[in-house]
């Protein structure tokens, strides 16, 4: 029989090979760098000092500019999103959102719920954004059980399993490691969940004119199933104290039937009594020009984002208690660093359009402008 001695010994070592297997992994899980930024720079914000929080797809944080919000109207938010998130997920989201703040305000777009197939919630690159970036909890074990067929659930346990061979992609690991730890360094994100291009080339071509446009095509079985899911979830859980929305897209004939099925959407979300507000038909309002203010069908530009936050704001402040919210004078500065921040990488960006050189700008921003590391938007 082995001794005491030994059995320490070998317990030790079983101790630091895990806690190195562990680092290792960590370092190597890396798919989408601005996403996994995103979600994780949501939890460096200080426990219940989100006013509001927005839960969507990418064009909800290319739309929104929580720094601008700030400064303009005086309330914390956070874009708590990945890009082409499925519906799917949003309950997950809304359950970790509240274990960590106490908003006023949850906003949830609506875009994961209106693709054309069951396959986009289920896609697994859609699904790894967020749910590989989460912190472990019982909320990410019963999502992992929820979403994931059982037969793939051990690579979600176990993410070395996935991502063991991003070795040969060691300077994308290294970015990543590099930026969360400047975030960690300063307190937290800087830009909120923020991004932002320096383009508006490619939005061009006839739009459909939607004025008093109800027509609506139905979801698919498993997007209704999951908004059905999230609405019922909200309901039980009495949590009413959430915005459904849908951000102006350019609408061509090609992406009319989701502006349709936005449609149905909403009449669903009404059913269960819940607020929804379609920003679609208020571009006008806005101000958005079709022709400058997008940089794609489905996402806005530096000009558009400037715009809609400034509506966006003013209707949250108009229908919700949100302005000049109260708040500690360390999570002030915090957020006038932060709304400084958003101002110098919103002046970078300008600086690059007016070179015509097309960059995203993210959370990683500061170090494509010092270190001219551009792939902050690029995933495994």
């Amino acid at each position: 029989m082995m001794n005491k001695k030994k059995i320490v010994k070998i317990c030790c070592f079983m101790l630091v090979f895990l806690l190195f297997l562990s680092g290792v992994s960590a370092f190597l899980q890396v798919n989408s760098l601005s996403d996994g930024l995103r979600i994780k720079g949501f939890y460096l914000e200080p426990e219940n000092s989100l006013d509001v929080v927005t839960i969507g797809a990418s064009e909800t944080y290319t739309a929104i500019a929580p720094g601008m919000l700030w400064k303009e109207y005086g309330f914390t938010s956070y874009d708590y999103s990945v890009a082409g998130s499925p519906i799917a997920i949003v309950k997950s989201q809304v359950k970790e959102v509240l274990k960590h703040q106490k908003p006023k305000l949850i906003v949830i777009e609506i875009n994961g719920a209106l693709q054309k197939d069951d396959s986009y919630q289920t896609d697994e690159n859609r699904l790894r954004k967020y749910i590989d970036n989460m912190p472990w909890s019982a909320n990410k074990v019963e999502t992992i059980s929820e979403l994931i067929p059982k037969k793939e659930q051990i690579n979600y346990f176990v993410p070395f399993l996935k991502y063991h061979s991003n070795w040969q992609s060691l300077d994308m690991c290294l970015a990543n490691l590099y930026v969360q730890t400047r975030m960690r360094l300063e307190g937290g994100s800087g830009l909120k969940g923020f991004q932002t291009v320096s383009d508006k080339k490619n939005a061009s071509g006839d739009v459909v004119d939607i004025t008093n446009d109800t027509s609506t095509l139905s979801l698919t079985d498993l997007s209704e199933y999951y908004l059905r899911d999230l609405l019922q979830y909200l309901k039980d859980e009495q949590i009413d104290n959430v915005l459904f929305m849908r951000i102006p897209h350019r609408i061509t004939e090609k992406t009319y039937p989701v502006y349709q099925r936005a449609n149905e959407a909403e009449k669903i979300i009404k059913e269960y009594g819940f607020s929804y507000v379609d920003f679609e038909a208020q571009k006008e309002e806005i101000g958005l020009d079709m022709t400058e203010d997008f940089y794609n069908d489905h996402h806005m530009n530096l000009f558009g984002q400037k715009k809609f936050t400034d509506y966006f704001g003013a209707y949250l402040v108009e229908h919700y208690e949100l302005k000049d919210s109260e708040h500690s004078e360390k999570i002030v500065k915090a957020w006038d660093n932060a709304a400084e921040d958003t101002d110098e990488c919103i002046s970078y960006t300008k600086k690059m359009l007016e070179k015509k050189k097309s960059k995203t700008m993210n959370e990683g921003w500061k170090e494509l402008k010092k270190f001219d590391l551009d792939f902050f938007n690029k995933q495994k």
